[in-house]
């Protein structure tokens, strides 16, 4: 019985056949089958075999990993046009290198620690904001419920009854179109909290073909799949430089976060407009017009889509 649940060894038959592909039986002349695709594994893998060959699959870190992000930080644009020109072998595909760099950044920023200033001012993209209300000053109403909405959500913590009674009786005063999501806010702040940066991934994943259009209404005559691989490419940058900023909140450092903070938001609209005169061409003063134009309509359209992120979050609650 227990020969019977072993694992049967290789024959010579099966061994000899290495020089054929397992899956379709063409000739192997590479590590890879000419024919259907399959990779040249050996039968009865290993567990370890199959972690590695999962891990490469998922991660791409294979050499390909680092010949992309090498590619995409250093030569802004160089990416996309390698892509369009079918030099893509050796990087991973644009949509794997986006989602990679969006995880690693909302990991990070998930788990980052706030760093804080010896005033108690927090450090929040290299600018130091204020976590109280200047005390020499009268509070408004609505400096009033965004302190306490933003205290109960900063520290993980519901309102105590008292401070949520006086809240939503602030709310109830406050604009209609405000309302639903303040309340949502006072009500549960954590789960608020964790809704948004839940929905927050998916909102700008939506958005990538949408700035992909935008993008197509300042560079005529090319093929919307052109700005689709640019749009993915560009904002998979961002999400690594706003990483870096991240991963230097672990320090504690507050003079090195907002060195890392600084330093990320100043070298996004650098890359930008060295990306745009690399995929499509065309002077710097065109480039920073465009551009102009381009993070203007995007900037509306993604406050509207992040408000009807807030509503939603606030309504499946």
């Amino acid at each position: 019985m227990s020969q019977a649940l072993e694992t049967p060894e290789p024959s010579a038959e099966l061994i000899a056949k290495r020089s054929t592909c397992l899956n379709c039986g063409a000739p192997l002349v590479g590590p890879f089958c000419a024919e259907c695709g399959q990779r040249d594994i050996p039968p009865y893998p290993s567990v370890r075999e199959l972690v590695v060959d999962a891990f490469w699959e998922l991660s791409g870190w294979d050499g390909r990993f680092a010949t992309t992000v090498r590619a995409l930080v250093r030569r802004p644009g160089m990416l996309t046009r390698e892509f369009l020109e079918g030099r893509r072998a050796r990087y991973i595909s644009p949509l794997r290198l986006y989602l990679m760099a969006s995880l690693v950044y909302f990991v990070l920023a998930a788990a980052a620690p706030d760093v804080r200033l010896e005033s108690g001012k927090t450090v929040f993209m290299g600018l130091r904001v204020s976590s109280t209300v200047p005390v020499d000053s009268t509070p408004s109403r609505a400096e009033r419920v965004g302190e306490a909405v933003g205290g109960a959500m900063e520290k993980q913590q519901p309102l105590t009854p008292e401070q949520r009674a006086v809240v939503l009786e602030e709310i109830a005063s406050a604009p209609a179109l405000m309302q639903p999501f303040l309340r949502r806010a006072a009500e549960d702040p954590a789960g608020f909290k964790t809704g948004i940066l839940s929905a927050l991934p998916r909102m700008l994943f939506v958005l990538l073909p949408v700035f992909a259009g935008i993008v197509a209404l300042f560079y005529h005559g090319r093929k919307y799949a052109e700005h689709l691989y640019f749009a993915i490419h560009l904002n998979a940058f961002f999400f690594l430089a706003l990483s870096f900023a991240q991963l230097l909140k672990f320090t504690q450092i507050a003079s090195l976060a907002i060195a890392g903070a600084s330093l990320a938001v100043l070298s996004i609209p650098i890359y930008a407009t060295l990306a745009f005169r690399h995929a499509y061409g065309g002077s710097l003063a065109g480039t920073l017009a465009k551009e102009a134009g381009i993070t203007a309509i995007y900037a509306v359209t993604a406050a509207a889509a992040f408000i009807v992120t807030i509503y939603f979050v606030s309504l499946i609650g």
